[in-house]
């Protein structure tokens, strides 16, 4: 068929001339019998490739070719010379486009890629039918791939060209590049790679693994692991299981509703893990991290970024520098390593360890030892199996601590409540340049040695004394005396008070 245009436009856009131009198609039709176990194998540029499957042994080809030239006979002698070569053998049937090679003073075109020479453009379009188990094999460039149906592995590489996969069974490896990927729908494992490309990947029965590069990887429903190592471009992933393995640069990662242990590494991105059925490892920087119902152990490292997580299984560490911390809901332990940034954490059930400087710590409901190591910053907790505080430059308030306290500040006022019930519990109190108070609730029993400087001591309860007295050093007995109380200020009154005083 010939017909007149004034703008032609092919599957690829080429530079064209004002003139008018004419455009001739051509069709090719063959259909072979595949033996059973053959490959399909297409090499193909400049133009889509669409197959479908049927449960019949055999291939039916079918391809359109068309070019567009200034005259007519300028494109029908081009598209005579275009060859489709199919040649089938007992293990595979390949099937070749070849396009013609001619030279002139404007250029080259053949088969060395998309070329172009006296205003030819040029494609060809190919539709084929394999038998749905039969291997796939696609060489493809300049054109879209589209395959549906094949329940055998396959192999398709192609690059500036859409590349879709869908309703698959078998091991599958999918390759493009300045184009995007879309594979939905395959009982078996998925390889991807791509570049400068988006992926979207869903309903995988097998395992997927993704590389990308400046683009975005979307993921859905794979139910043997996922691993994505990906740049430049964000990663979702949700509803998936197995093991998973994340690795991005410069783009967020999202993953939601993951059946097993999850691990991201990110940099420059923000990461969030929600509802996550195994262990949890969270690696980024300069990005914030967010993380709940993870059900088992969770681990978190990030730089200059805040960090809030809550309903951990299982025990929780956490690494930062300047940015905040905040946790809650955790049943292990929890050990939080920052550096000038605000710690809290709420309802912990095992132990609780906090590092920072230049900060806050707030914690309450920790049912082990709470043990904070600051410097410049203030410390508040309340209802602790026991606390070992040590900062400076910023008070220690502290309620509800049933377990042994020891506590060490410069330079910041110490009010610590404390439960005397059960058994020995030794108090040790050191500040100075400002009040120490210690309230007991329960009934007190304790050796009490307080002294302080420029400062008073003082005391709810009746004490048994022994030495001399004075106002700066007290040494005596509260009660039957079973516990150690050591309170030691400069230049700060120190207060034995009853609980509520």
């Amino acid at each position: 068929m010939i017909r007149r245009i004034n703008v032609v436009v092919l599957g690829f856009a080429l530079a064209v001339t004002t003139s008018a131009r004419e455009e001739y198609s051509r069709t090719f039709d063959k259909t072979l019998p595949l033996s059973a176990g053959a490959r399909v194998y297409l090499e193909h540029s400049l133009g889509d490739i669409v197959v479908h499957t049927h449960p019949q042994a055999e291939v039916v080809i079918h391809a359109d070719i068309r070019v567009s030239a200034s005259s007519t006979e300028q494109a029908k002698s081009f598209a005579d010379r275009v060859e489709i070569i199919v040649e089938p053998s007992a293990s595979e049937l390949s099937i070749r486009t070849r396009y013609p090679e001619h030279s002139g003073p404007h250029g080259t075109f053949g088969n060395g890629g998309f070329q172009f020479m006296h205003n030819i453009s040029y494609y060809v379009h190919y539709d084929v039918t394999i038998p749905e188990t039969a291997p796939l094999q696609i060489r493809n460039s300049f054109g879209k791939v589209s395959v549906a149906g094949v329940k055998a592995s396959c192999t398709i590489l192609t690059s500036h060209g859409d590349l879709e996969f869908k309703d698959g069974r078998g091991t599958q490896r999918l390759e493009n590049s300045f184009a995007n990927i879309r594979v939905a729908n395959n009982a078996g494992d998925v390889t991807v790679e791509d570049s400068n490309g988006g992926v979207d990947a869903a309903d995988i029965k097998g395992a997927l693994a993704v590389r990308d590069r400046f683009a975005n990887v979307t993921v859905a429903g794979v139910g043997r692991g996922v691993t994505i190592a990906n740049s430049n471009g964000t990663v979702q992933v949700t509803d998936s299981g197995g093991s998973g393995d994340i690795r991005n640069s410069f783009g967020n990662v999202t993953v939601h509703s993951f059946r097993g242990d999850l691990i991201v590494n990110n940099t420059n991105g923000r990461v969030e893990a929600m509802h996550v059925q195994g262990a949890a490892e969270l690696n980024t920087t300069f990005g914030d991290v967010q993380f709940s119902d993870v059900s088992r152990q969770a681990s978190v490292r990030a730089n200059n970024a805040s960090i809030q997580g809550d309903r951990i299984g299982g025990a929780l560490i956490v690494q930062d520098s300047f940015g905040t911390v905040t946790v809650s809901d955790v049943q292990g332990g929890v050990d939080v390593h920052s550096g000038n940034g605000n710690v809290s954490m709420t309802n912990v059930r095992g132990a609780a360890n906090v590092r920072t400087s230049f900060a806050t710590v707030e914690a309450s409901n920790v049912g082990g030892l709470l043990t904070v190591e600051n410097s410049n910053g203030a410390v508040k907790a309340s209802k602790a199996q026991g606390a070992q505080i040590t900062t400076s430059f910023g008070a220690v308030i502290l309620d509800g601590i049933s377990g042994p306290l020891q506590i060490e500040d410069q330079n910041g006022a110490v009010d610590a409540s404390i439960s005397a019930r059960g058994a020995c519990q030794p108090v040790i109190i050191r500040t100075s340049f400002s009040t120490l108070r210690v309230r007991i609730n329960g009934e007190a029993s304790y050796r009490v040695n307080a002294r302080t400087s420029f400062g008073k001591i003082r005391s709810d309860f009746p004490l048994t004394v022994s030495g001399s007295l004075s106002n700066d050093e007290l040494n005596g007995t509260i009660g039957s005396g079973r516990c150690d109380m050591r309170l030691s200020d400069t230049n700060g009154a120190i207060e034995i008070l009853k609980g509520g005083s």
